[in-house]
């Protein structure tokens, strides 16, 4: 398994970018993370609010610690009030660093192995995770 480097890591937020420009989307911040949750790279567009780093940061560490895109992890919080408890507690132990919505999306190589993960914050989730998806995509990792 190989990690992602400081170059793929640079553009698949470049394409996270492109996507939510082509989109007319508010401004977004994009964190890529190697495999162990540490931050590979980061760009916060201009007037992103302050906090949407934090965000992104931790969509894509709660991807890669649960092994699950968020998008997943936020329908497991909507079950039911054990799924609820168990993501709360999750939260608990994490100090606050899982996110559970959409827009943290694991980074795949050819042979399926995770390889990092991609988190946005700054426009509605579920369109922050869109643009994730296709920048993995086009940039020849999978999901």
């Amino acid at each position: 398994m190989t990690e992602l480097t400081l170059s793929e890591a640079n553009s698949l937020i470049g394409e996270v970018l492109k996507v939510a420009r082509s989109r007319n989307m508010p401004p977004l911040a994009v964190a890529v993370l190697d495999t162990g949750g540490h931050l590979k790279a980061l760009q916060r567009e201009d007037d992103v609010s302050f906090l949407r780093v934090q965000i992104a940061q931790a969509k894509a560490w709660g991807a890669l610690g649960m092994a699950s895109n968020t998008a997943s992890i936020a329908d497991r919080y909507n079950q039911d009030d054990l799924q609820r408890g168990f993501i709360n507690a999750l939260n608990t132990m994490t100090d606050g660093r899982v996110i559970p919505l959409p827009g943290g999306v694991l980074v795949r190589n050819n042979d399926g192995h995770i390889v990092g993960a991609v988190g946005a914050a700054g426009g509605v989730s579920s369109e922050d995770e869109e643009c994730v998806v296709k920048a993995i995509q086009t940039t020849g990792f999978n999901v």
